[in-house]
């Protein structure tokens, strides 16, 4: 009899409980963070819904690990191999988008001049911006009073519980800053990010010009993509930064946000 093998088997149950607790741990934290997240909007929204039911799936296979082991060694081999197919182009996708979602958080300066600086639209409440709306503006007025003789067009129309456009609540808090109301552009039709390019273009004609894309960060990566899509020559990216406690979600939605964009053939 080996005495050293006991003691390895012991070694093996504990670092698989280890590993267990970790994940149930993680699994929970997952789970506050949802209703947190929940509570602070004071709103259902989809995506944080599943960012916690990934959560609870998480804590439930750790549990439920053998039994689904078990009825998984039951299915036809060739659905085993579809199946881990599957997770893994699901897997390789979410890191590669993540990844590029991330690099475009920080993307390269240019060194062209610029003609002009476009503010995309973000959620109003009433009359008044809201928190990543307020931090856009404030990254395009630190530019706009260190290049005098730039222009900015705000852009973004007005929606469900929007009483006035998101263009206009931009131009209202740009002026309040002190950014003369000749420097600012509009336009308060759109209802997307396309939309905030592709009308932008229709009336100040920018394709060809050198523009700088002000939006939050995590949706830098997104839209720089799709001003090349509608044929952009020299556009780049002015990020302002996120709150940085509802990342994760943000994060986790743009992904979805990527692959539903790239499938439509709209990046």
């Amino acid at each position: 009899m080996n005495p050293a093998l006991p003691l390895k088997q012991l070694a093996k149950i504990f670092f698989e409980i280890l590993i267990k607790t970790g994940f149930v741990i993680f699994g929970f934290g997952i789970i506050l963070y949802a209703i947190t997240v929940s509570r602070q909007w004071s709103r259902f929204d989809f995506f944080i819904f599943l960012f916690g039911l990934f959560g609870l799936l998480l804590i439930v296979t750790v549990i439920m690990l053998n039994k689904i082991t078990a009825v998984v060694k039951k299915f036809p081999k060739v659905i085993k191999i579809i199946g881990i197919i599957i997770f893994c182009l699901f897997a390789v996708s979410f890191i590669i988008t993540e990844g590029l979602i991330i690099r475009g958080m920080h993307p390269a300066s240019s060194n062209n001049k610029t003609d002009y600086i476009i503010v995309l639209g973000c959620q109003v409440v009433g009359i008044y911006p809201s928190v990543p709306l307020i931090r856009r503006v404030n990254k395009a007025e630190g530019y706009l009073n260190e290049h005098d003789d730039v222009k900015v067009i705000v852009s973004g129309g007005q929606g469900p519980g929007e009483d006035i456009s998101e263009a206009e609540a931009m131009r209202r808090l740009l002026i309040t800053r002190g950014i003369e109301a000749d420097r600012i552009l509009m336009e308060d039709n759109s209802s997307n990010t396309k939309e905030n390019l592709l009308f932008s273009d229709e009336l100040y004609n920018l394709k060809e010009k050198n523009i700088i894309i002000v939006t939050t960060d995590y949706h830098m990566f997104r839209s720089i993509a799709i001003a090349k899509k509608l044929g952009f020559k020299n556009a780049s990216g002015l990020p302002s930064r996120s709150q940085r406690s509802v990342l994760p979600v943000y994060l986790f939605r743009e992904y979805f946000a990527v692959i539903f964009y790239a499938v439509m053939g709209r990046i």
